[in-house]
């Protein structure tokens, strides 16, 4: 029992990595004459399915403009089952909510209830006399801090805060201790973690705790963008659920997009591919769905606005279109455009990078430069600009605007590290695009 609780543990704090790393993968497409073809990019997925590594897969392709998107799918919903995957299949999009979470944010700013640089202690005072852990490494001795947080250090990830899932130190022991967890599923928690508080309570035990580093100063993988959930309930007055359903869901015709599937048929199986006895990479997948217990299935306790919500590549596919139409959808304005604009910029403070070199935007990382070239076996690297995210089972999410395109693909498999799908579909979408 204690192996299978530090190697899940061990595979959580695997994922987190994971879902730091550059997910938003650099996708070479441009402006079209003819219509987007897709050959490599389905038999990717369809390798996928053949080869044992996912039961199924749905990818996404948009243009500018209309809403026209293109599906690919391939394979079923589970692992010996029959129910063929389809744009409305449920994914479980782990930190795919914070780019939506994040741009909810970016919506309040642009009608004048937050400011970018406005300290979050405004809206949520607990905030006001934060303290710094000396060495985080070592213990929880902390002084002052001598900055304030702020709205624009929640969506970069410059708050300060950690993740439970960022190691074993005393710091993620207390977060752990206090149910402060990334994500909404209480099948994950393990002997001695504290149950998933609500939104606020976790908001209000993070206050109480040091931070892992000084505001603004360094990027850290953290829970900022469920902090963001806070603000939001505390500014509208509103759960996360309601706030997201009105700003988000509702004008987009998100309907299938939720912190918990409502039909429940429809969510696909999610696969761990990690021996729990020694941690090693499996050679065949556990599906998770017994350890998530009541998880994706009703509505939990706690509104992860950084990693527990559900959606369909339908779904997303629109909240995508916006993003790529700079916040039209459907002949509307749904965040204004100089506001989509300033979420797609740089958003990170002076001096600090992620990744040693790129950029991020409103819950999401922005590549800096353009590293286009042709490699051995095509075009590698992608331009400036991209912006996107991934989620822990291997979602996928990027917006390219110089190459006028939009990406999303859902499939599901644990850690993301067990399977190069990031690389691998970027380099299909390259020779798609290459061969048009």
């Amino acid at each position: 029992m204690h192996t299978a609780q530090f190697d899940r543990r061990q595979m959580l704090a695997a994922l987190a990595a994971a879902a730091a790393a550059p997910a938003a993968a650099q996708l070479p497409f441009g402006r079209r004459p003819a219509p987007l073809r897709h050959e490599a990019a389905q038999s990717l997925i369809d390798a996928y399915v053949q080869q044992g590594r996912v039961p199924g897969a749905v990818v996404a392709l948009m243009e500018p403009g209309a809403h026209r998107p293109v599906f690919l799918t391939a394979g079923v919903t589970d692992f010996g089952g029959s129910l063929k995957v389809s744009p409305d299949t449920q994914w479980r999009i782990y930190s795919m909510s914070k780019p939506v979470t994040a741009w909810a944010v970016m919506q309040r700013i642009a009608s004048g209830d937050l400011g970018l640089d406005q300290p979050i202690a405004e809206i949520l005072p607990e905030y006001a006399r934060m303290r710094v852990a000396v060495d985080p490494a070592k213990g929880l001795e902390s002084r002052p801090a001598t900055r304030l947080i702020t709205v624009r250090h929640l969506l970069t990830h410059t708050a300060g805060f950690s993740y439970a899932i960022n190691g074993n130190g005393p710091l993620e022991r207390e977060y752990r201790r206090l149910g402060i967890q990334p994500g909404s599923v209480p099948g994950f928690l393990q002997p001695g973690d504290g149950p998933l508080p609500d939104v606020r309570a976790m908001s209000s035990f993070l206050a109480s705790l040091p931070l892992a580093l000084e505001p603004g100063t360094a990027w850290k993988y953290s829970v900022s963008l469920d902090v963001a959930g806070a603000l939001l309930e505390k500014l509208t007055g509103e759960s996360l659920d309601d706030v997201l359903q009105r700003q988000l869901f509702g004008p987009l015709g998100m309907n299938d997009t939720g912190f918990w599937a409502r039909r429940p048929a429809r969510l696909a199986g999610n696969y761990l591919w990690i021996d729990q006895k020694t941690g090693k990479p499996a050679d065949t997948p556990t599906p998770l769905m017994p350890v998530e217990k009541d998880g994706f299935t009703s509505r939990p306790r706690l509104l992860s606005g950084g990693g527990g919500l559900v959606s369909s590549a339908r779904d997303y596919a629109r909240f995508a279109q916006m993003v790529l139409n700079a916040g039209s959808f459907g002949g509307r304005q749904i965040v204004p455009a100089g506001t989509a604009q300033l979420a797609l910029s740089n958003l990170l403070p002076p001096g600090i990078f992620f990744e040693g070199r790129n950029g991020f935007g409103a819950g999401g990382r922005l590549a800096l430069f353009d590293t286009r070239e042709r490699g051995a076996s095509g075009p590698i690297g992608g331009p400036a600009l991209s912006y996107g995210w991934g989620g822990a089972a291997g979602t996928l999410f990027v917006v390219d605007r110089v190459r006028q395109f939009a990406m999303v693909a859902m499939l599901q498999f644990m850690p993301t590290g067990r399977f190069p799908f990031e690389p691998d579909m970027r380099l299909a979408l390259a020779r798609d695009a290459d061969g048009r």
